[in-house]
């Protein structure tokens, strides 16, 4: 059982480039197209775990469940921020939007809430060794508009912190780990899906961009070793004792949470423009 803080943070988003990390646009585009997944996935998110609060018999569980779909939710609003202000400059994005979302919206009318549930718990349960990668190098991806690069650090460090929830809530409800596993390559297929219909949305918004910004990565290459830890990690994260609750936290989940503690700006904790230090009222 974890406490978890909803936090309710300010960003602003107005006039942010769609390349808003020019050392990295490769990267800059990847975190984009997560920008409208998110807003997808954690809609979906929120639906399960409202329906399948009522299966909830412990309390703790509950409150957590509670929580997390709180967090869940702003998360989406910030996202939602972030999506109108690009919208705005390039209309066509709206396509991807409206996909995305789609594309859930589908998915949620077709499954059982069983389904939905270990979709959750299976995903986020990968999220830790995902995103430990991203924060430990921080400094080579999210080196571009402050705006954006928090708006990320603070999703990836809540997601960390909520780590254990999706799984709680499954293993509560329903506890099958083979229902579960014998889908999760379904889950990660339909994952898949879903970006490549952004990213097909993305190319028809802008034709002029070379395709590697718009299909790759970054173009920053993670030392193997930090790759191999989070293969590692992912792998591990669907083995029937784990325990999220154990996984090795990247040392900025802590930073990152104690700058907020302190009541700093975190709208703008990292990148270019960023006012570390200063209050939330700066």
């Amino acid at each position: 059982m974890i406490d978890l803080k909803v936090r309710r943070i300010p960003f602003n988003f107005d006039g942010v480039d769609f390349v808003w990390n020019k050392n990295n646009p490769e990267f800059a585009v990847t975190m984009n197209k997560l920008s409208f997944f998110a807003i997808a996935f954690e809609k979906y998110i929120c639906q399960a775990m409202r329906d399948v609060e009522p299966l909830i018999t412990d309390p703790r569980i509950l409150q957590e469940a509670k929580d997390f779909r709180a967090q869940e939710g702003l998360h989406s609003m910030a996202h939602r921020k972030h999506v109108k202000a690009l919208i705005a400059q390039t209309p066509a994005l709206q396509s991807a939007l409206d996909r995305a979302v789609q594309m859930y919206d589908d998915l949620y009318a077709r499954e059982p809430l069983k389904y939905h549930i270990a979709y959750t718990g299976g995903l986020e349960s990968i999220f830790t060794p995902s995103f430990k990668v991203m924060l430990d190098h921080r400094e080579h991806l999210f080196n571009g508009d402050a705006r954006v690069a928090s708006l990320f650090l603070w999703h990836f460090c809540e997601e960390i912190e909520h780590r254990s929830s999706g799984l709680l809530v499954y293993d509560h409800v329903y506890g099958s780990y083979m229902y579960r596993i014998t889908r999760f390559k379904g889950f990660m297929r339909h994952v898949g899906e879903v970006i490549a219909a952004i990213t097909e949305e993305f190319q028809k918004a802008f034709p002029e961009l070379p395709p590697e910004i718009l299909t790759g990565y970054s173009n920053f290459k993670v030392p193997r070793m930090a790759k191999l830890k989070s293969v590692y990690g992912i792998t591990m994260s669907q083995m029937p004792w784990h325990n999220p609750e154990h996984q090795p936290l990247p040392e900025y989940f802590n930073e990152w949470s104690a700058r907020y503690d302190r009541g700093e700006d975190v709208t703008r904790v990292f990148g270019e423009g960023s006012s570390t230090g200063l209050p939330l009222a700066a």
